[in-house]
């Protein structure tokens, strides 16, 4: 046994070894192969080779040891970093989602993960009834760090690919979204619809627009309806009125229906099924703008000069009744196609007030802020299975224009709003490129584009500026696009800043507070300045965290999509298609295919083609290849497990 000395000396040899060492914390990052990347907390990332990368996770808090790789003469690389696991600070991951596989003797639990090729073994004991193929939640009862050998427990057995809808299961499982609600909910859910108009606590302030015939314009089987438009012409413009569907009516803040909302933070749209953010018989009836119905409304009017410019704007609660539910199709088949049948005849003239309102917002838009890059929408049609039967591609049109157009006035004018009374309301903003690319970004205008060079692209007039000037180039079309692969994520704050995507000085949405939490706060911001009184704003944290609950929605999406998308291109193997080169890497390009939107890789020789990270190209002596180029490829493999669709180039 060591006497206390010895263990005193032990104690400051590992001391002193730790303090030799580089050391810095971090999170796993996990990739395509068996290795990963530690994301250092002062923005850089080191390499985790694949022994190392069997220990982690991703997601995982660890420290690490790191140190300059070498090049192959031996010296050392500063710009790039090897990291040596130290320490499990803290694991993501207590409860996985996979599939059961067995290989040999051994049984083992394949977690379904983004960037991750792993399998936890599973003890007899920790099996419970599941059998090989079915999918499984399980709680990691032993994490790989001290061994690479990591274990978990069978808690709940999902189904099989048997079981209809299991995609749509395990996604939900994975992504923990709930579509349930408690009795608490549900109870108060019925009282809130239960209310009527008259009952309202300020119903004898509230404007009566019933007369006005409003109408909404969605798609076809749209259900929570949030806004509804309707427009007059006069000499020296438009004055625009858009309703947006008021569940502040009735929802009281910190009540438990508001907290069940907060905490889903928007509605998650998913294919063939959307799990609301209220209960349904609140967004699909009582706050839904249906047709014929009098419902409790926001109203945001605004005055809209010739040239597209908002000269002033007025917000309101009122009563409003839709005298009609269009769909985006059938307005356009009346006003690109001149289809009178298309539409009711007492809403036509009305839809070409509406159609020249939004022509001239959108030139205005054009003119002095940014117009968003347009992109074909695809609709999944399913069938008993709940997989892919067809996929519908569906351009932009004059009825989408309206309804974009309209909403991103409104939301504009409460942006600007906001901006006279700080900590408020909550921001839409964009603060551009990514910082690490921006000097990289300089260099590529400074050689590219020299008249550009003197552009600040941090800053809004300069990031327009920049965009607009290569939108006029057609040459430079490549490089926009690996541009818009360089842009930070939008951020929610309570601080008047600009959304650069946008082109906009203040941007804060309010047109969704049935699909999205903080429109549904941004109403109650509004009505406590037309109150004249505070209101409590989210703090950063709570923002943070809003904004990580709208982002797992999304990768929810995402990732039933190319599940769905993976079954549905095994029946097109070997089918030649028109894509476009949608990313490009150095191991090869992601393209996009144009009728279905689906994307797919394909793996480039690398020692055939030189990659240039900044322009995102591969330059080849015969061939080269950059971002929205025109490309025809063959479906080559499907990777279900990987949920990958791969390519090869025609």
């Amino acid at each position: 046994m060591l006497d206390s000395n010895a263990l005193q000396q032990l104690s400051q040899l590992k001391d002193n070894i730790r303090s030799e060492k580089n050391l810095s914390e971090g999170t796993i990052r996990g990739s395509q192969g068996r290795y990963g990347f530690v994301v250092l907390d002062d923005g850089r990332e080191a390499f985790l080779p694949p022994d190392e990368m069997a220990r982690v996770l991703p997601g995982d808090r660890v420290e690490v040891s790191v140190s300059e790789a070498e090049n192959k003469d031996g010296s050392k690389d500063s710009d790039r970093i090897n990291a040596e696991l130290d320490k499990l600070l803290q694991s993501a991951h207590k409860v996985v989602i996979g599939r059961y596989v067995i290989r040999g003797k051994g049984h083992f639990v394949a977690i379904d993960m983004p960037q991750l090729s792993r399998w936890i073994f599973l003890p007899p004991k920790a099996r419970g009834k599941a059998k090989e193929g079915d999918y499984l939640k399980c709680r990691i009862t032993r994490h790989p760090f001290e061994d690479g050998k990591g274990q978990a427990k069978v808690l709940d057995v999902l189904g099989n690919d048997n079981v209809v809808g299991i995609e749509h299961l395990v996604t939900c499982q994975k992504h923990n979204l709930n579509s349930g609600w408690s009795k608490q909910e549900h109870s108060e859910a019925e009282k809130a619809g239960a209310i009527e108009l008259t009952a309202l606590s300020d119903y004898e302030q509230r404007a009566k627009l019933q007369d006005v015939p409003f109408v909404t314009i969605d798609s076809e089987t749209t259900r929570d309806m949030d806004d509804a438009l309707f427009a007059q012409a006069s000499g020296e413009g438009w004055r625009l009125t858009v309703a947006i569907a008021d569940p502040t009516s009735s929802i009281a803040t910190k009540s438990p229906l508001d907290r069940a909302a907060w905490q889903r933070a928007n509605t998650a749209y998913l294919p063939g099924k959307a799990i609301t953010m209220l209960p349904e018989q609140l967004s699909h009836q009582h706050y839904s703008l249906v047709a014929g119905e009098q419902r409790p409304a926001l109203l945001c009017h605004m005055h809209i000069s010739t040239e597209g410019a908002i000269d002033s704007h007025e917000f309101e609660f009122g009563i409003i009744r839709s005298a009609h539910k269009l769909s985006y199709e059938k307005v356009a088949t009346y006003l690109e196609q001149q289809d009178e049948s298309a539409v009711p005849a007492d809403t036509q003239s009305l839809l070409k007030v509406l159609s020249d309102c939004s022509t001239a917002l959108n030139s205005y838009r054009q003119n002095h802020m940014l117009l968003m890059e347009e992109r074909d929408d695809f609709d999944l049609v399913l069938d008993d299975k709940q997989h892919i039967a067809d996929i519908k591609r569906q351009g932009r049109n004059l009825a989408q224009q309206i309804v974009e157009e309209s909403m991103l006035a409104a939301n504009r004018s409460a942006g600007d709003l906001f901006a006279k009374h700080p900590g408020a309301g909550i921001f839409s903003a964009h603060q551009g490129f990514r910082s690490e690319r921006l000097q990289n970004i300089r260099n590529v205008i400074a050689k590219d584009y020299p008249d550009l060079a003197e552009l600040d692209p941090t800053g809004l007039e300069g990031y327009k500026a920049l965009i607009k000037a290569l939108h006029q180039r057609p040459e430079a079309a490549g490089q926009l696009a690996a541009l818009r692969l360089m842009l930070q994520a939008g951020l929610l704050t309570t601080e008047a800043q600009p959304h650069l995507g946008l082109g906009m000085q203040h941007y804060a949405t309010i047109t969704s507070p049935i699909r999205r939490y903080n429109d549904l706060h941004n109403h109650r911001a509004l009505r406590a300045i037309l109150e004249d009184r505070n209101i409590e704003a989210p703090d950063a944290e709570q923002l943070a965290d809003m904004q990580t609950r709208i982002s797992t929605t999304r990768a929810a999406a995402r990732d039933l999509e190319q599940w769905l998308y993976c079954l549905y291109m095994q029946q097109h193997q070997g089918k030649q298609l028109q894509a476009k080169v949608f990313r490009i890497n150095n191991q090869g390009i992601t393209a996009r295919l144009v009728d279905w939107g689906i994307t797919g890789f394909i793996k480039m020789d690398n020692k055939t083609f030189k990659y240039d990270a900044d322009r995102m190209t591969l330059t080849g002596e015969e061939q080269s290849y950059k971002l929205e180029q025109d490309i025809t490829v063959e479906v080559d493999k499907i990777d279900l497990e990987k949920k990958r669709v791969n390519f090869k180039l025609v």
